[in-house]
């Protein structure tokens, strides 16, 4: 049983973007001396979700700030991305990591920032599939022949690769079944929702299709990977007060996810990460140490995830306040968590 920690860069009132990130990076030095193994970060842009649009940065920081704990984007949005570019980035961040970089992808979730990058939301992901092939390709052989559909073709070698051979590990974000199947087949790490317990029959998805896999996976050096649950945890020393101190923070959260949708007149994600709807489906957990405690443990038996993925410390939330909960989760929830984990 892993745990990690999801960061969302988003920005609080009144703060200045350099000490939102000077707090983050305390923050994961702290969650490496915790025993947290991964700490993931977002790629948004053009919104207040996020004062680091550029992952990649704020990783190639960490990487001076920590040994241990694994690093990376969940995800990097490859349809934003020059394939070669990126691909150089990422063998860069790896040696800068010593070989503990974490390759998230995806296609991005959101048309009105894709539309920045001018790309329409009906080409997101084969971009995205376009954009893998060419990455993976490259980082594997060291050059990048590519003949484009989407994309422009390339003929170029890269100047450097990474630690991890052929690549660091991929991981990838959702909640989707089509899409658990593909990851488990080819072995990517896996991250969604809990959902009122819909996460359970993904989990099984990922494994069946894991278990039943033949010929080359993507993510073929990966002897185990990890199919989690990723949701919001919220510790205080009483009920009452984590729930205020979770709804506080989390309507600034809503409102800086909303925010590009709500410039276009769309409201469609309004009720996903509404503050009522995530402790309803069981996305937040929120309480005292044993009460959260409880809840992880049900997710974890119940859904045979052997990984947990925290978003820990967002919206308005103080460091202090932050690592309360970072500190009585590892001492109080991690503990249970992992006798629960499936073998």
């Amino acid at each position: 049983m892993e745990f990690g920690i999801f960061e969302s860069f988003d920005q609080s009132r009144g703060g200045a973007a350099g000490e939102l990130l000077e707090a983050r990076l305390r923050f994961a030095a702290e969650a490496e001396r915790l025993g947290v193994g991964h700490y993931h970060v977002t790629e948004h842009h053009g919104t207040p979700l996020s004062v680091c649009p550029s992952p990649n940065l704020f990783i190639a920081a960490l990487s001076q700030r920590t040994e241990r704990m694994r690093i990376g984007a969940l995800v990097n949005v490859l349809p934003s991305y020059d394939p070669f570019r990126l691909a150089e980035e990422i063998a860069t961040l790896d040696q800068l990591t010593g070989g503990r970089l974490d390759f998230g992808v995806g296609s991005g979730v959101s048309p009105y920032e894709l539309e920045i990058f001018g790309i329409e939301i009906a080409q997101a992901k084969p971009r995205y599939a376009e954009t893998l092939e060419a990455v993976t390709s490259a980082l594997r052989t060291g050059r990048m022949r590519h003949e484009g559909r989407l994309l422009r073709s390339y003929d170029a070698e890269l100047s450097v690769l990474p630690v991890q051979r052929p690549y660091p590990p991929l991981w990838y974000a959702s909640s989707n079944a089509a899409t658990a199947e593909w990851a488990g087949r080819n072995a990517v790490n896996f991250v969604g929702r809990w959902n009122r317990g819909a996460i359970t029959d993904i989990v099984r998805t990922y494994w069946d299709a894991w278990h039943s896999g033949t010929g080359e996976r993507i993510n073929g050096p990966v002897a185990r990977p990890v199919a989690g649950i990723a949701g919001s945890v919220v510790i205080a020393s009483s009920e009452q007060r984590a729930r205020d101190l979770f709804g506080r923070a989390n309507d600034l959260f809503c409102e800086r996810l909303t925010h590009l949708w709500h410039r276009n007149g769309d409201h469609r994600v309004d009720a996903a990460f509404s503050t009522e709807a995530s402790l309803a489906s069981g996305a937040a957990c929120v309480g005292t140490a044993e009460q959260v405690r409880d809840q992880v443990v049900h997710q974890i038996e119940t859904s045979g995830a052997n990984y947990f993925e925290m978003s820990i410390f967002f919206g308005d939330m103080s460091l202090d306040e932050g690592l309360y909960s970072l500190r009585a989760f590892m001492e109080h929830v991690a503990p249970a968590a992992r006798a629960a984990a499936p073998g």
